[in-house]
């Protein structure tokens, strides 16, 4: 592979997940508009346009922040807004609407997996620019399902976790998300062998079924 496919194939992986992000952010607003709520429709958020989904904070600042202070890349994209009290039960609608995002990942995972097996059957007719592609996109997808629903306020698994607390317990939990930013990325610092031990088996299961 030389070296100009080789920068080739990284930007068209990251565009497809650049993409897979904004799908899930899609995702969550899509849900919540057939709950009921109307929010991110109204803002304009439904869409495929990546402007509309930057924020210059956490799309931009933060993931500069990390790699300087902390060497590693951090961030995501401005968070789909979402009124709860327009869902005609909040704790559920919160629910669905928040494993919607995670479920867009596990769908294109599981499509690019399913190519990457797919291509390394037709080794010799696919390239193998394309095989690393489909390859890294199905892996990045794998990452952001499983981290996105670690029970972390305001992460997704956070609001399954909030729909099966007692309704005291719940508020107090939810309660947690306005530090949410802090709390991942001190988790991301002081957690960063736990974590890899964690995506070291979330790549076992990749690999299973990606080949």
């Amino acid at each position: 592979m030389s070296q100009f496919i080789y920068y080739l194939a990284i930007a068209v992986a990251l565009a497809l997940v650049i993409y897979s992000i904004i799908l899930h952010e899609i995702a969550h607003g899509y849900a919540a508009y057939r709950l009921g709520d109307p929010t991110a429709a109204m803002q304009g958020r439904l869409t495929l346009n990546p402007v509309k989904h930057i924020d210059p904070f956490s799309t931009i600042l933060v993931p500069m922040m990390t790699y300087y202070f902390m060497g590693f890349i951090f961030g995501g994209a401005k968070p789909i807004p979402i009124n709860p009290y327009n869902f005609r039960n909040r704790a559920k609608g919160m629910m669905i609407s928040g494993i919607a995002g995670p479920a867009v990942n596990l769908v294109i995972m599981l499509v690019f997996a399913l190519l990457h097996r797919l291509f390394l059957l037709t080794h010799g007719v696919v390239s193998d620019a394309l095989i690393a592609i489909v390859g890294l996109v199905g892996w990045l997808n794998m990452v952001l399902l499983v981290f996105n629903m670690l029970p972390i306020p305001p992460l997704d698994g956070s609001r399954v976790v909030s729909y099966f607390l007692p309704a005291d317990l719940r508020q107090s939990y939810n309660s947690l998300e306005r530090y949410g930013l802090f709390i991942v990325l001190a988790v991301l610092l002081l957690f960063r062998p736990q974590l890899g031990t964690l995506f070291y088996y979330v790549r076992i299961v990749y690999e299973f079924i990606a080949g």
